[in-house]
């Protein structure tokens, strides 16, 4: 070869050095802009891709052209990998945009008539008079009427709503869903004598209820609430798991207090008596305005989730190994024993929901529930995770609203990478006793209710509270 001959380089060496370039540029930026790692693991991290890109440049510029071969292969992978990486990390963004977006409750409509009734679509109803419950009356009326004409009358109840309409003193009537399927439940004469005709949602700005800390020093509450539905989130409904999670960073504790959802309560704005489940009907921010009231504790912040999202997130994870404290064969046929059970989604949730067949009824589910949502921190801590964190994100982005903010949400996440914490979970569960009282959202017969034990709720604020003080 002669004296300083220069090796000619493929222009797709060139093409594989600027795209490396470009995409470690990316992961960088993404990265910084999500802000989830400590400045710590984000400057080895930045280091560790200034090593590789040095060294495969120098193997693709190599002047022996199988090195550079060798080079061009390593370069592709680490492109396939920074590619991976990327849509790992868009996935991320959208999920942090999308998750606390929850200013709406949404409230679902069924428009309904006797069965032997000759309405059968919306239109017929055009000129008629509708009767309706005077709460959200006026949001109702304003969608409805985009659609038709009528005439309406307000009653107080829904279960004069009901009532009338069996009684034949309505003719048509609008019911929202959640005390459609309370309807369902206790009296399932008016649901096989009635029909839906319609259905249409509204959306109803909710109050707002947090009250922010720095969650990475100092302690918090979480208000976990369960909705007994599928499907959209942001629906109201009845709230089948109500759990306080007490979080503290100084001491790395966290505290689970059940509530038993049957728990007989006076509702936040209501002043009358109802289950607490019922609560969940009128929004979330009724039903953490409730437990404030009667626990003497302050919550600052929620997560809501629903069957669905139950379901995904331990599919998700691959499942659960969850520690029973009963063997039982639950009512859609699941075994399970004494000890650990792994389980799937629909396991997990038939697990969650069982009450009859538990010696103690909702007070054994509420011990079940804190046995599932541990086994979730659990298994959310191992580093088997990070194989399934795309499709783990995608899967909770329709199916769980908070109002924790992104920022929050990623300085917990950097805390716990950067310290590792080895958090101590300990469990509270308030009791009561079994009675029957009339309920605000189900006046025509009273139903079961569990009396609260002031002491057991005495107990679990006073210990709750001490984590509060300096």
């Amino acid at each position: 070869m002669t004296k300083g001959k220069k090796v000619k380089k493929s222009p797709l060496i060139k093409y594989l050095f600027v795209s490396m370039l470009i995409l470690t540029i990316v992961t960088v930026g993404l990265i910084k802009f999500i802000d989830i790692l400590p400045n710590n693991y984000f400057g080895i991290l930045v280091g560790v891709f200034a090593i590789i890109n040095f060294v495969l440049s120098i193997l693709l510029f190599n002047s022996k052209i199988l090195i550079r071969i060798f080079g061009g292969l390593l370069t592709t992978c680490y492109m396939f990998i920074m590619i991976v990486a990327i849509i790992y990390e868009l996935n991320t963004i959208d999920f942090l945009k999308k998750i606390g977006k929850n200013e709406y409750k949404t409230l679902n409509y069924h428009v309904m008539v006797l069965n032997d009734s000759k309405i059968n679509k919306l239109s017929d109803i055009n000129g008629k008079k509708i009767t309706l419950v005077d709460e959200y009356s006026e949001d109702v009326i304003r969608i409805l009427s985009k659609d038709v004409n009528f005439k309406y009358e307000k009653v107080v109840l829904y279960t004069d709503l009901s009532d009338k309409l069996i009684k034949k003193q309505a003719e048509i009537i609008i019911i929202e869903d959640s005390v459609f399927r309370i309807l369902e439940d206790e009296n399932p004469d008016f649901i096989s004598n009635s029909k839906t005709i319609y259905n249409f949602t509204v959306d109803i700005k909710q109050k707002e209820v947090k009250k922010s800390v720095n969650i990475t020093k100092k302690p918090f509450n979480v208000f976990i609430s369960g909705i007994d539905t599928y499907g959209n989130i942001n629906s109201v409904s009845r709230s089948d798991v109500n759990l306080i999670a007490t979080i503290n960073p100084e001491n790395h504790t966290i505290i689970l207090t059940s509530i038993p959802r049957d728990y007989y309560v006076k509702l936040y704005d209501k002043n009358e008596y109802d289950k607490l489940t019922h609560a969940g009907i009128y929004g979330i921010d009724t039903s953490i305005k409730t437990i404030e009231d009667f626990m003497n504790i302050k919550i600052n912040y929620y997560v809501k989730v629903n069957f669905t999202s139950l379901v995904k997130v331990v599919d998700e994870l691959g499942g659960i190994d969850v520690d029973s404290k009963f063997a039982f064969t639950s009512q859609d046929g699941f075994t399970y024993k004494k000890g650990i059970n792994h389980l799937n989604g629909k396991e997990a949730l038939s697990f969650s929901r069982e009450r009859k067949a538990l010696p103690r009824g909702d007070k054994s589910r509420g011990e079940n529930h804190q046995a599932v949502l541990t086994a979730i921190i659990n298994k959310s801590l191992t580093k088997s995770v990070l194989t399934k964190y795309s499709s783990l994100i995608k899967s909770l982005k329709p199916s769980l609203v908070t109002n924790f903010t992104n920022s929050e949400i990623t300085d917990f996440i950097k805390m716990q990478l950067d310290k590792n914490i080895k958090w101590k979970i300990t469990y509270l569960n308030l009791d009561g006793t079994d009675g029957y009282e009339y309920t605000y959202s189900y006046t025509k017969n009273k139903l079961y209710v569990m009396i609260p034990d002031q002491s057991s709720i005495d107990s679990a604020s006073m210990t709750i509270n001490e984590n509060f003080k300096k």
